[in-house]
């Protein structure tokens, strides 16, 4: 079963990922710090001139869109996390915003329990400076430490086109 299929030479420097792939968008910025620009305004029109690689699972855009293009075909979330492993991108020490995409600079956990409003049983916070989020280190950290282990070990097949 083919997982995905890529068109063109991808560049994962600067990805657009379509309304239909959001979860990606933000797993892209939280696992790899990647620039995913993800919004459900975009429309098929303008991810069809994006100069970046288009990710999408919309057969009919992957069809007609001439620059690089990866059509993910799997519904299996850690095989899309795969995917993006086998194109090189390598997990960061320091994440992005997974709201935003903004720089995340670590604050005093007192900061982010004033503002989230209960306490946090993290001994590093993170303060989103472009949108003001708040991060910790909690659960979620380990599921998604799991989830990278998982992908790293996923056999995905992609076929690569013109």
């Amino acid at each position: 079963m083919v997982d995905c299929v890529i068109k063109g030479r991808p560049d994962v420097g600067c990805i657009y990922v379509d309304s239909m792939l959001g979860w990606l968008a933000r797993m892209l910025r939280i696992l790899f710090g990647a620039r995913a620009i993800y919004s459900p305004d975009l429309d098929d029109s303008e991810l069809a001139e994006a100069d970046c690689l288009v990710v999408t699972r919309d057969e009919e855009l992957f069809k007609t869109r001439r620059g690089p293009t990866l059509l993910i075909k799997t519904d299996d979330h850690v095989k899309w996390v795969s995917i993006f492993l086998k194109l090189g991108l390598r997990p960061l020490e320091k994440s992005v915003c997974p709201h935003c995409g903004g720089e995340l600079v670590e604050v005093d956990c007192t900061e982010a329990e004033k503002a989230v409003g209960h306490p946090i049983a993290s001994a590093a916070c993170w303060r989103c400076t472009s949108c003001g989020r708040y991060y910790w280190v909690g659960s979620h950290w380990r599921r998604l430490r799991q989830l990278l282990d998982e992908a790293a070990e996923a056999q995905v097949t992609c076929l690569h086109t013109g």
